[in-house]
């Protein structure tokens, strides 16, 4: 056994020596080529993106194989499209013309994703400018469409989420007529997530007789407040009236000549109890009252050159 073991090892060791200078140029050709082709032989594919191979030599489009996420390796002469698998957003302006023939232009935000299972087909037969040859013009006729139904009071401030729902619905279903390959029905290869206003505007005259139209309206529907608010003021000031009348009417009888001498000698009173300075003038006669003017040191005395 040992004699066998020996034997090999001496064989292996001249095999070597014979065949060194080959097997190091050999090493060196495959990783040289390896590096020059390295370019041509992988592909990364990142993160929320799959990737579809074509092979020119077998067969075009391969319809079974969907390179998922990362370092994948590919024959030199194959090439790999890559499809995003996320949501994607897009918004897209477009000209409506509503029931009542107002035009106006209305910017939709839609969302959609493809099927991932269903993305080599996609690629056969749409390609990867899908969006632009399908998707988009499907929301476009789709948003014209229902649009188109409704008037323009109704479009923008009935339901916006039944019209949105209603323009989603219609562009799936137009997706699906438009881009099912061909011998295969609702072959679903593209899905619209979701359909949103952004904005929309009418042309400036019309804008400008909306704003009129409402300020009016707001004026009239403020007119009936108004109305009342001045019936309320009316019946306010009848009731102060009406108890102005009582009031005179019951005191009336007691405005006596010695009752108001009494309330004039009681205000004189106070007046005099300030500690201001004052001038009492008195009256003449026997129901004269003083008349009390305050403040005297406040009030520069001035003299009066033309009474000299």
């Amino acid at each position: 056994m040992n004699d066998i073991m020996k034997n090999y090892s001496l064989n292996l060791r001249n095999w070597v020596r014979k065949h060194t200078l080959k097997f190091v140029l050999f090493c060196f050709f495959f990783l040289t080529t390896a590096i020059v082709l390295w370019p041509k032989i992988h592909v990364t594919i990142p993160v929320g993106n799959v990737g579809i191979l074509f092979r020119p030599i077998w067969g075009g489009t391969d319809l079974y194989t969907v390179l998922p996420e990362g370092i994948r390796l590919k024959l030199p002469w194959d090439s790999v499209t890559q499809y995003d698998t996320t949501i994607q957003q897009k918004n897209v302006t477009v000209e409506v013309l509503t029931k009542d023939l107002l035009k106006s232009k209305l910017t939709v935000s839609y969302q959609f994703k493809v099927y991932e299972e269903n993305i080599p087909m996609l690629h056969k037969y749409v390609g990867s400018s899908y969006v632009s040859k399908f998707v988009e013009p499907s929301i476009i006729a789709s948003v014209r469409d229902s649009i188109g139904k409704l008037s323009s009071t109704d479009a923008f401030t009935l339901d916006i989420a039944a019209v949105q729902s209603a323009i989603r619905k219609g562009s799936d279903l137009s997706i699906i007529n438009s881009i099912s390959p061909p011998g295969l029905n609702d072959v679903r290869l593209v899905r619209i997530v979701g359909i949103e206003f952004q904005d929309f505007s009418f042309p400036k005259d019309v804008e400008d007789a909306i704003s009129k139209k409402m300020i009016e309206s707001a004026k009239a529907q403020s007119y009936p407040f108004i109305l009342e608010a001045e019936r309320s003021e009316a019946t306010r000031k009848e009731i102060e009236a009406e108890g102005i009348r009582k009031f005179q009417d019951i005191i009336r009888p007691g405005l006596s000549d010695n009752y108001l001498r009494w309330r004039g000698i009681e205000a004189t009173q106070k007046l005099a109890e300030s500690s201001n300075s004052k001038m009492v003038l008195f009256g003449q006669g026997p129901t004269g009252l003083p008349l009390i003017m305050g403040d005297m040191d406040k009030t520069p005395i001035t003299s009066n050159k033309a009474g000299k």
